[in-house]
């Protein structure tokens, strides 16, 4: 989740990330540059806007920038 409770979905088979609003609404969709098998999320860098994304049939890790950063879990406070 980020800091405006959007949800980000890893979907695998599709080769895409979708980002969806508290209510469900889709906002982003990012595709991948190298496979179809986009398989999980997690932001991170600097700012916390920086969305990296596992693509398993490659082994790459891909890096999409957001606008809105990436909510704090519990365990880095």
């Amino acid at each position: 989740m980020d800091e405006q409770d959007n949800l980000a979905i890893a979907h695998a088979g599709l080769g895409t990330d979708w980002i969806f609003s508290r209510l469900g609404e889709p906002l982003y969709r990012i595709r991948s540059c190298e496979g179809l098998a986009t398989t999980n999320v997690a932001y991170g860098g600097p700012d916390n806007k920086s969305l990296y994304i596992t693509e398993s049939e490659s082994g790459c890790v891909l890096v999409a920038r957001l606008p809105v950063a990436g909510r704090l879990m519990a365990s880095h406070r």
